[in-house]
C-alpha cells in the first residue's frame, strides 16, 4: 500500500486516494460532496465534518436554493440497547469515549470508523454522481460472542430556507411528520413565497425502520444539547410531527447484530416536490445501490484525477495535488456561481476537464449585458456592476483554446443576459474587450465601479468616482492574449485593435498610476490615491505589483524592482499580504475593506489567491526563490506556519492566513477559495514548466534549488507527456535539453502529439 506519512494528524494514502486522521486535528476539518456539475437540472453541495454534521443545500438551473441543513444540525449516534451505552462513530458528539477511531476523507465519500461497547461502526457519507441524495450508510461489526440489539439514529434539524433566482431570502414556515412508509420523516416549508414545489425535505432509512419523530426538542433536553440527547436515558422515537422553525428528522432503526457478525443500516438525505415522490424513491433504493453509486463516484473522480500528477518529494504537495486538486476545482464551480469565481477556475480546470471548463465558460458567458458588461453573479443572479467581470472573459477563453486546440470554441453561440440577442464566443469577448476600453474615468482607467476584484473595496457615498489600477492592468494583460489569439484566426483588424489598446493603456497605467517605487491601486474622484506611499493605510497593494508583471506594463529593472518590494514589504513568515499597513480605521474613501479587522482577509491579510498572481508573476521573471516560497507559505503546513497553529486541513487549499496578531496565521475557510485553481497553475505551468501553448505544450520550468529533480505526468490533446525535470544545483528557468523520446529538440514547444504516450527529460 502506497502511502505518505504526513505531520502529527494522520497521512496520505494515494492507493486509495484519502487522506487518513488519526488524531483529532486542531478545529473542525471539511470534506466536500457534490454531485456532477451540470449545466441543468438540480446540484447538491454537502459539506461533511471529521465529526459528521455539515451543511447541504441544493441548487437549481436558475440558481433557486433549498438548504436542506446548517451547520451542527446533523448527526448519527449508536446505542447498544442491552447496555444502554450510547455512541458516535465519528467519536463525538454524544460523551462516551470511542478507541481506535480513524477518519479517512476520501475523493467520493467520508468515512468514519471507531470501536465501542464490543461494536466496530464504520459510517460512509457520500452524494451520488448525478443525483441530490446525501447518503449515509453505518455498517456494525460485532466483537463479541454474543447477540447485541442496538437503535442507530439518524438525526437532522431541517432548515429548507435558501434563496430565489434573484439571490433572495426565502423564509420559513416548516412543519413535518413521521411516515412509516417511507421509513422517515417528511418536512414542508409552507411559506406562500417559496418558488417551487421542492422546499421540502426527507429523511428516510431504506430498511428496519423502527420510529421517528419530526422536532428537534423531542430528540433533545431543554438544553437543546445534541451532545447529551434523550436517548442517552432509554428514549426510543415515538412518531410525534412538529411544526415550527426547529422541525427537525429523527430516524430510528433497530437491528440485532448477530455474534462475531454484521449488520447495517442505510439513510437518505435529500429534498422533493411530494410525498409520492419520496415513496417511489425508496422503492427504487436499496442498499446495494448506495454501494454502486458510490463505486461510481469513485471511479469518475479518480479517473479525473489522473489527468495530471506530480513527483516533488514532499508527501503534501504531492498527496494535495495527486488525490484532492481536482475535486477542489469542481466542486468550487458547485458551491458558488459567481462569474469571475468559474472564469479563473475554467482557467486550472481546463487541464484535467477541458468539457466541463468549456461548458461552465459557455454557461457564464450568458450572464453578460450586450454592452460587453457583466453582472457578478448567474447562479443566483447577483446584478452588482464590479469592474473586473469582462477582463476574464478575455484570459480564459486563449486558455480554454491553448488547453484544446479547438478554436471552434469561438464560433459557438451563446445568448446575451436578458435580450433577445445572441453572439458567438468571439463577439463576446470583442464586447468585453470594447466594454473595458471604453469604459473609463477621468484619467483615462477602467471605471472600478461597486468594486473589483477585492470586493472590500466597494463604493460608498463619500467615494466618488474611482478608477482601478488594477482592472486597467488585466485589460492591457487581455488585449495582449486577444491580439495574438485574433492573428490565429486571421482578424487581422481585431489584433490591430488590441494592439493599440494595450499600447495606449499601458502608457496611461505608466503616467498616472506609478508612484515611484510600485503602482497605485485605485484612483479616487477627490484626489485620493489608494496604495500610495503618501497614505498612512494602505501604501502598497500586492495585486497592482502582480499584475503590473503578468500584463508586461512593468519591464526590465522596474518589474524586477517592484517585486523585490513585494518580498521587503508584504512578505511575511505566514504568507503575503494583500496590503501594507492595514487599515487601522474605517476610511469611507476606502470601503469596507478598511472597516475590516487590521490583517484579516483583505485588510492587509495573507490572502492567498492574490499570492497566486504574485507566484506566477515571480516566474515571469526567473525568480524561482520566490515562486517556490510563496508555493510553500500558500499551500497548507508551511514550515513556518504548520497545521497546528493554522489549523488548515492538508487536503485543501484554504482563501487566507491571518495576521492579526492574537490569531496569527490562523487559516480562513477551506474548499471554496479560488487560490486552488491559481496554486495549481502556479505549479503545474510554471515552476514545473508543463505550460499549453497554442502549437503545442510549452516546456518552460522555473526550478528552485530546492527542487533537484521532479517529475509531471500531464495529459494533452489526446496524449500523455510524463515529464522527468532534472535542476541545476542553483535552480534556474533555461532548460539547458529538452529530449522528447530520447531525442533532443529545438526550442521549447513540443510538437503536436504523435502517439498516446510521451516521453519528456529536461535538463536544466
Amino acid at each position: 500500500m502506497k502511502t505518505h506519512t504526513f505531520s502529527n494528524y494522520g497521512y496520505f494514502d494515494e492507493t486509495r486516494g484519502c487522506f487518513v486522521l488519526t488524531a483529532e486535528p486542531p478545529r473542525k476539518w471539511w470534506n466536500l460532496h457534490c454531485s456532477a456539475i451540470r449545466n441543468d437540472g438540480d446540484e447538491m453541495y454537502a459539506e461533511v465534518a471529521h465529526i459528521n454534521d455539515g451543511p447541504t443545500w441544493i441548487r437549481d438551473a436558475r440558481g433557486v436554493t433549498v438548504r436542506l441543513c446548517s451547520y451542527d444540525a446533523k448527526y448519527h449516534y449508536i446505542r447498544n440497547d442491552a447496555t444502554g451505552v450510547v455512541f458516535c462513530p465519528a467519536g463525538m458528539p454524544a460523551p462516551q469515549a470511542v478507541e481506535n477511531r480513524v477518519i479517512e476523507f476520501h475523493r467520493e465519500k467520508t468515512v468514519m470508523r471507531s470501536e465501542c461497547d464490543g461494536l466496530r461502526a464504520t459510517q460512509r457519507v457520500f452524494v451520488p454522481r448525478g443525483r441530490t441524495l446525501e447518503c449515509t450508510t453505518i455498517e456494525l461489526e460485532n466483537l463479541t460472542d454474543a447477540d447485541i440489539p442496538v437503535s442507530v439514529f439518524s438525526y437532522v434539524k431541517f432548515d429548507l430556507g435558501g434563496c430565489d433566482a434573484e439571490g433572495r431570502t426565502v423564509w420559513r414556515d416548516t412543519f413535518a411528520e413521521v411516515h412509516p412508509e417511507i421509513g422517515g420523516v417528511f418536512c414542508v416549508n409552507r411559506h406562500a413565497e417559496a418558488p417551487h414545489e421542492r422546499f421540502k425535505g426527507f429523511l428516510i432509512a431504506l430498511e428496519a425502520f423502527f420510529n421517528g419523530n419530526a422536532y428537534r426538542d423531542h430528540f433533545t433536553r431543554a438544553d437543546y444539547n445534541l451532545g447529551t440527547p434523550r436517548i442517552l436515558w432509554g428514549w426510543d422515537c415515538d412518531g410525534r410531527p412538529g411544526a415550527g422553525p426547529d422541525c427537525a428528522g429523527v430516524v430510528q432503526v433497530k437491528r440485532v447484530v448477530p455474534a462475531r457478525g454484521r449488520a447495517r443500516a442505510d439513510f437518505v438525505l435529500g429534498h422533493a416536490a411530494s410525498l409520492e415522490e419520496v415513496r417511489r424513491l425508496r422503492a427504487e433504493l436499496s442498499p446495494a445501490q448506495l454501494d454502486a453509486w458510490c463505486e461510481e463516484a469513485r471511479v469518475e473522480l479518480a479517473a479525473r484525477a489522473e489527468a495530471f500528477r506530480i513527483r516533488v518529494g514532499h508527501p503534501l504537495y504531492d498527496g494535495l495535488f495527486n488525490i484532492f486538486l481536482k475535486k477542489q476545482l469542481d466542486h468550487y464551480l458547485i458551491n458558488k456561481s459567481g462569474f469571475r469565481d468559474n472564469l479563473q477556475t475554467d482557467m486550472a480546470l481546463a487541464l484535467c476537464d477541458p468539457e466541463a471548463a468549456e461548458a461552465n465558460l459557455l454557461r457564464a458567458l450568458a450572464s453578460q449585458k450586450p454592452d460587453g458588461s457583466v453582472i457578478h453573479g448567474f447562479r443566483p443572479l447577483n446584478r452588482l456592476h464590479y469592474s473586473d467581470k469582462p477582463a476574464w472573459i478575455l484570459q480564459v477563453v486563449p486558455e480554454i483554446i491553448k488547453e484544446t486546440g479547438r478554436f471552434e470554441l469561438l464560433e459557438r453561440e451563446v445568448p446575451y443576459f436578458e435580450s433577445a440577442e445572441r453572439g458567438s464566443v468571439w463577439n463576446h469577448a470583442l464586447r468585453a474587450l470594447r466594454h473595458l476600453a471604453s469604459d473609463t474615468g477621468a484619467h483615462g482607467l477602467c471605471d472600478q465601479h461597486h468594486a473589483d476584484w477585492n470586493d472590500g473595496l466597494e463604493a460608498t457615498r463619500e467615494a466618488g468616482a474611482r478608477e482601478s489600477v488594477f482592472v486597467t492592468m488585466q485589460l492591457c494583460l487581455g488585449a495582449r492574449e486577444m491580439a495574438e489569439l485574433a492573428r490565429r484566426i486571421g482578424d487581422t483588424a481585431a489584433a490591430r485593435e488590441a494592439e493599440q489598446m494595450y499600447d495606449e493603456f499601458k502608457r496611461r497605467i505608466n503616467e498616472v498610476a506609478w508612484d515611484g517605487e510600485w503602482y497605485q491601486r485605485t484612483l479616487c474622484g477627490d484626489g485620493y490615491r489608494i496604495g500610495s506611499k503618501t497614505a498612512e493605510y494602505g501604501r502598497i497593494f500586492l495585486n497592482t505589483q502582480s499584475w503590473a508583471v503578468l500584463s508586461g506594463v512593468a519591464e526590465g529593472e522596474r518589474a524586477h524592482a517592484i517585486l523585490r518590494k513585494v518580498d521587503e514589504i508584504l512578505e511575511t513568515d505566514i504568507g503575503y499580504r494583500i496590503c501594507y499597513p492595514p487599515y487601522a480605521q474605517y476610511d469611507p474613501r476606502v470601503g469596507r475593506m478598511s472597516n475590516s479587522l487590521p490583517g484579516a482577509n483583505e485588510n492587509g491579510g495573507c490572502y492567498n489567491h492574490a499570492a497566486g498572481f504574485k507566484g506566477v508573476a515571480d516566474c515571469l521573471l526567473g525568480r524561482a526563490e520566490p515562486a517556490w516560497r510563496t508555493f510553500v507559505k500558500v499551500t497548507p503546513d508551511s514550515p513556518e506556519n504548520p497545521i497546528s497553529r493554522s489549523g488548515a486541513e492538508p487536503f485543501s487549499y484554504v482563501n487566507s492566513y491571518s495576521s492579526v496578531p492574537q490569531i496569527y496565521g490562523q487559516s480562513g475557510y477551506a474548499w471554496r477559495t479560488g487560490t486552488a485553481g491559481w496554486m495549481c497553475r502556479l505549479l503545474i505551468e510554471y515552476i514545473l514548466g508543463a505550460r499549453r501553448g497554442y502549437d503545442g505544450l510549452v516546456i518552460d520550468p522555473c526550478l528552485p534549488a530546492a527542487l533537484p529533480e521532479a517529475a509531471v505526468v500531464r495529459r494533452f490533446r489526446g496524449a500523455t507527456y510524463r515529464i522527468h525535470l532534472r535542476n541545476r544545483p542553483s535552480g534556474g528557468k533555461t532548460p539547458a535539453q529538452i529530449l522528447l523520446d530520447g531525442c533532443p529538440i529545438e526550442g521549447a514547444i513540443l510538437p503536436l502529439p504523435s502517439k498516446t504516450e510521451h516521453r519528456v527529460d529536461v535538463r536544466m
